[in-house]
């Protein structure tokens, strides 16, 4: 093999290893402060979210109380110096009430001191092909209304009798905590089959 086909053939290896690494795999890089520094489009997507609105987050901010799974294992490599490899973290974020499933893996970054300057994350969803937000929906996104709005538009109602139905009627609607504030969502395949067991009025208001 020739010096340019082996040239031509490491370049190529890189840029596989290139579109492989920004649209298979998620990265992202903290601070010692378990700030976001870095993020790449696919992991952004798998948080349900954009790049721009990760960066300079804390840890927390972005995946709510799934970040209880994740601290733990970014703060051992700030500690030991070592990789903490193959952590299954499992549950529901802020932006994306559906959950999802992870395989996370935390590299040390060091610094020109020898010192762990910055901590990078690999990860990978399970059992779902993210699509970037610039791409369509994904068929998960379509079967969640995603705030009252959304379940009041779909019924062809209002929000305030929404409201009453969860009350009087047990409307499936769920939330992401329960705390004031919470992300309220509900799945179409459930409000399709409450649907199905009431007679109710769909008039706004008093009833």
């Amino acid at each position: 093999m020739s010096k340019r086909e082996s040239s031509r053939e490491l370049v190529e290896s890189e840029r596989i290893l290139t579109e492989v690494l920004r649209n298979v795999v998620g990265l992202a890089i903290f601070d010692r402060q378990l700030r976001y520094r870095m993020v790449n489009a696919y992991l952004a997507a798998s948080n349900g979210t954009s790049c721009e609105s990760h960066f300079g987050k804390h840890l927390q901010e972005i995946l709510g109380d799934v970040a209880l799974q994740v601290r733990p294992a970014i703060e051992q490599v700030w500690s030991s110096r070592r990789p903490v490899v193959n952590l299954e973290i499992a549950g529901v974020l802020p932006t994306k009430p559906l959950g999802g499933h992870w395989i996370g893996n935390y590299l040390p970054i060091f610094d020109s001191g020898g010192r762990v300057g910055q901590v990078a994350a690999v990860v990978v969803e399970l059992g779902t092909d993210v699509q970037l937000r610039s791409s369509q929906p994904s068929s998960s996104e379509e079967l969640v209304l995603r705030s009252w709005k959304d379940i009041a538009r779909y019924l062809g109602t209002c929000v305030k009798t929404v409201q009453r139905w969860e009350i009087d009627y047990r409307f499936p609607v769920r939330r992401v905590t329960a705390k004031k504030g919470a992300v309220v969502f509900a799945l179409r395949r459930e409000v399709d089959g409450w649907l199905e067991t009431r007679q109710i009025s769909a008039r706004c208001g008093p009833q």
